[in-house]
């Protein structure tokens, strides 16, 4: 039998197929325009420590935790110091750069202030080349407020700071997290204060101003880039069809500073993955790929009779804005086989397969993806599109038109060899008595990403991936509800060779339990601190934690779901129309103590009431997070 494979040009690179990068656009123009006035006014008497620099707090409007600083440079190293007179134990941060020209207009990006919610703050910039040095005391406004002064329904997060650290135990590298619902993107340093932010943007203000805060990733140059349903202002398709939402077409590109560079244009909705290919100026992403279905085309139940969705991967290229190559799911993978679990971020779009997050794995170059609605990760080879592996219950994969298999699944099914480690940190909690398996595969996952290994080995591929636990099966009759479930950061390994697949490491579900499970979005990070594999440590990001108000008026309450009967079976004792809360619980974990070393849980401040039509409750979650330098 066939192995299925599919690769694909739609994009001629012409702008016909869709308009690409674009720089001559409002947002871009107005930062230009105010870029180049603050140079202009430089000139070669204003050096450092001559009193005539040029500094400007929040020059473009959008990250009131930066600034820039501008004079002409006498020395080949100049190093910028932020600190708080206000919080003295705050760790100050610090930036060098080298190999600088001498006579030369230099502007620099002044990053790391400190700012406290209901108060301001008193910060201090220090910048010097070791024998002038500039100095200015600045005044951070208070954060926005949070959702419980009931003026704003996505302010700010409500932050309970759980554990701190030394800069010994975490390093100096904070901690970023990507706020949704049209919030924030926020970095906190080890001892949990907030050291830059970007918003969204006010809906009635200019929307030049916006910025994504849903799926944002930083490049290899610095900038970020990123995508969000609200960012659907500069450009729609000619073509869109009926039912066909219009957002997340744009991808804005942008600093820390909060200058916009560039706003790609591009066919597909970019809801999902963002991930630079390295060395190749281009963008690997998971593309919200809608197609109607022609007669026959995957299983029509009243659930899912619109165009299918969420079921490509692109790679675009940087420069132009233009798609390089698709793979196109629906004939990769197999259409017939029936999603679990089926919440739908699309209105009127068979999700049948969900893909989330996409990687190019460094030693064999496949393209490594997670498939939501399939509880599946999956390896497709990058150059033919044929279908490597998958790893996934085995259950189902036989589905076709007519009952009678067409493709030999099994042969790419990969086979577990623990399925229930001891001493892992792993637990059961299994669907089905005795079922064991059900503890091992993934469901419902996100996140998934490579972990490095010290020596290259094409037979191996070793992933980590936030394991949300929907379900726990696919008889959804039988699934785990929200209260009794856990969901866990996994690490695995697969053999090629032998298609084998081992667990080889988890945690949450013993640590947290239902007070952590997140039944949407996430992220999970192995690492070593200090790059050293005797100190192995996780950076956790329970992003998709929901709560019902017990009454008690505290900030805890029964687990929840995204969406009951679709995402996880309803569980009896919730009040479905009540109100709820989103929680993000960040920890660093040390694996050896298997202890946070760092840990903060955000939440709004405030329940909601589900909305009318549909209910999916999202009101404060983080689909992405990172830990990394702040300036790069």
């Amino acid at each position: 039998m066939a192995i299925p494979t599919h690769i694909g040009q739609r994009d001629p690179g012409d702008g016909t197929y869709n308009p690409g990068l674009q720089t001559n656009i409002p947002p871009v123009i107005r930062d230009n325009a105010l870029y180049d006035s603050f140079i202009s006014t430089i000139t070669s008497a204003d050096t450092l420590g001559s009193g005539n620099e040029k500094y400007q707090q929040d020059l473009f409007g959008r990250s009131p935790m930066s600034a820039l600083l501008g004079f002409r440079s006498t020395g080949a190293e100049i190093t910028v110091t932020v600190s708080s007179t206000d919080e003295p134990t705050a760790p100050a941060i610090t930036q060098t750069w080298s190999d600088l020209a001498a006579d030369q207009i230099v502007v620099l990006p002044v990053l790391g202030f400190l700012a406290r919610s209901n108060m301001t703050t008193e910060c201090q910039v220090v910048v010097t080349d070791g024998v002038n040095t500039f100095r200015k005391e600045v005044t951070l406004a208070a954060l926005p407020p949070d959702d419980s002064d009931g003026v704003t329904t996505n302010g700010f997060p409500k932050v309970q700071v759980m554990t701190t650290a030394g800069q010994n135990e975490v390093s100096d590298d904070l901690y970023f997290v990507i706020l949704s619902e049209r919030r924030a993107n926020i970095a906190f340093d080890r001892l949990a204060n907030v050291r830059w932010y970007v918003r969204a943007g006010d809906p009635d203000e200019d929307p030049a101003l916006w910025l994504p805060v849903f799926n944002t990733v930083r490049l290899s140059d610095g900038t970020f880039i990123g995508s969000d349903d609200h960012l659907q202002y500069y450009y729609t398709p000619p073509d869109l069809k009926e039912n066909e939402p219009p957002g997340l077409r744009e991808l804005w590109r942008f600093d820390a500073t909060g200058r916009v560079h560039g706003i790609y244009f591009i066919r597909d909705r970019a809801h999902h993955s963002l991930i630079e290919v390295p060395g190749e100026n281009a963008l690997l992403y998971a593309s919200d790929y809608i197609s109607a279905r022609n007669a026959g085309e995957g299983p029509v139940t009243p659930a899912n009779q619109g165009p299918s969705g969420e079921d490509c991967i692109a790679i675009l290229d940087l420069g132009t804005g233009y798609e390089k190559v698709y793979y196109d799911l629906r004939i990769i993978m197999n259409f017939w086989r029936l999603p679990v679990p089926t919440d739908l971020s699309v209105p009127f779009i068979y999700d049948w397969i969900h893909i989330n997050q996409v990687y190019l794995d460094s030693d064999t170059h496949l393209l490594i993806a997670s498939c939501r609605h399939q509880s599946a990760i999956i390896g497709i080879e990058r150059e033919t599109g044929s279908l490597r592996f998958i790893s996934a219950p085995s259950d189902g994969w036989e589905a076709s038109e007519s009952g009678i298999p067409v493709t030999d699944w099994s042969n790419l099914l990969l086979h577990p060899v623990n399925p229930a480690p001891k001493g892992s940190g792993h637990s059961t909690v299994s669907a089905r008595s005795g079922d064991e398996n059900n503890d091992f595969w993934t469901w419902g996952q996100h996140n998934v990403r490579e972990i490095i290994k010290s020596t290259s080995d094409p037979d191996i591929i070793r992933f980590s991936v936030f394991n949300n636990g929907n379900y726990r099966t696919r008889d959804q009759s039988e699934g785990v509800v929200a209260s009794a479930n856990a969901s866990r950061c996994s690490r695995y390994e697969i053999m090629l060779s032998s298609k084998e697949i081992s667990l080889q490491a988890t945690y949450g579900e013993s640590e947290l339990g239902p007070a952590g499970y997140s039944s949407f979005v996430s992220t999970a990070h192995f690492f070593n601190h200090n790059d050293d594999p005797e100190q192995p440590r996780l950076f956790a990001n329970f992003g998709g934690i929901i709560f019902q108000d017990n009454g008690s008026g505290t900030d805890t309450g029964l687990p929840l779901t995204l969406m009951p009967g679709e995402s996880d079976r309803q569980d009896p004792q919730e009040q479905v129309n009540g109100t709820y809360q989103g929680r993000v619980i960040l920890q660093e974990v040390d694996l050896n103590s298997r202890m946070p070393v760092f840990e903060i849980r955000l939440t709004s401040g405030s329940f909601k009431y589900p909305g009318s039509g549909t209910l999916r409750r999202a009101e404060l979650y983080c689909f992405r997070a990172y830990k990394m330098p702040l300036y790069h």
